[in-house]
């Protein structure tokens, strides 16, 4: 009996000794463990002094450095030691680099809208997930996001989105309206079901970046190709916005030279890159901005003048009727699209 205890005795030394020895080399193991990120070039961990190389010059083979909004993820640090030798750049030495979790950049586009309290625009959150919205609630003010007043149909909400987020704008912005799809509530979408969904998902947001607009709509009526001629005598029967536009343009732009056309496809529908928004100041988008807000003009005329100038404050020339099927395949990557 007493040979079986103290047999039972030792089991249980040699299994606390192994255990103790494991906690011990773990220990000495986390000590040694060093960040593999580095930010703006600065590696992470206690060595954090040590700059990441790079570029390894002299082998075309070493990996590169995969990098996300100022973060690298440092490659394998024995590699880059052998690839930066004789070189004037730093290299991380031997110590051991594990494997991490790459931090996703939030996403760099986002739908902007308009909406009346009593209009569901779950669809985009639904719909378009892969996008940022902000949505703007134009005629409650109790609302979490708001403008002042409904005022200049969509207009508002567009350009205090601008104002707003002047600073931090993301690549890619899309002003829509808040109707899904269907007809006739979106008849001016240019798909077959009239659906901003469709449209945004085949959206080549290369071709905004490349031209800084788009227009949504490539059907050139109504809009194109003259639109507006500001000096018509007698103005075209029925066509108010045009009797308005040339005192509108003074205003807003503070000077005479206001264009003998003014012409784009209709319906304030486009995108626009962030570069494209920067080319003009803050001041100018709080100019116009207010002017939407203090117009005498009722909010149909203050949406239609602003309808036919957008295009024109992202850079494009007063007639924008670019043709339809190559329209088509610029913003949406296929001539037959609609």
């Amino acid at each position: 009996m007493r040979l079986s205890y103290r047999i039972g005795t030792a089991a249980l030394l040699i299994v606390a000794i192994i255990l103790i020895k494991r906690h011990l080399d773990l220990v000495q193991d986390d000590s040694r463990v060093q960040s593999g990120w580095s930010f703006n070039g600065i590696s992470g961990g206690s060595d954090s002094s040590v700059p990441v190389a790079s570029e390894s010059k002299n082998d075309a083979n070493a990996p590169a450095a995969d990098s996300k909004d100022g973060f690298s993820v440092v490659g394998d640090a024995n590699k880059d030691q052998s690839a930066a030798d004789g070189d004037d750049d730093i290299a991380l030495g031997s110590r051991p680099v594990y494997e991490t979790t790459p931090i996703i950049v939030p996403n760099d586009r986002v739908i902007v809208m308009a909406k009346l309290s009593a209009e569901d625009t779950a669809w985009v959150s639904n719909d378009l997930a892969d996008w940022r919205n902000y949505i703007y609630t134009v005629d409650d003010v109790n609302a979490a996001k708001h403008t002042p007043m409904n005022k200049g149909r969509e207009s508002l909400a567009y350009l205090q989105y601008i104002i707003e987020h002047y600073d931090d704008l993301p690549s890619t912005i899309v002003f829509i309206h808040s109707h899904r799809d269907g007809y006739p509530g979106a008849w001016h979408t240019d798909t077959m079901d009239y659906s901003n969904v469709d449209s945004i998902r085949a959206l080549q947001t290369d071709f905004v970046q490349r031209n800084g607009y788009a227009n949504l709509r490539c059907q050139l009526s109504p809009g194109c190709p003259d639109e507006i001629r500001p000096f018509r005598n007698p103005p075209q029967s029925g066509q108010t916005t045009e009797r308005v536009y040339a005192q509108a343009w003074k205003e807003l732009f503070n000077n005479t030279d206001v264009p003998e056309v003014v012409a784009v496809a209709c319906c304030s529908q486009f995108a626009v890159s962030r570069e494209q928004v920067l080319q003009r100041p803050l001041s100018d988008y709080q100019w116009f901005y207010e002017w939407v807000l203090t117009t005498p003009l009722s909010d149909k005329l203050a949406g239609g003048v602003m309808e036919y100038t957008w295009h024109i404050i992202f850079g494009q020339d007063p007639v924008y009727c670019p043709d339809a099927y190559q329209c088509y395949e610029d913003v949406y990557g296929n001539p037959y699209f609609w």
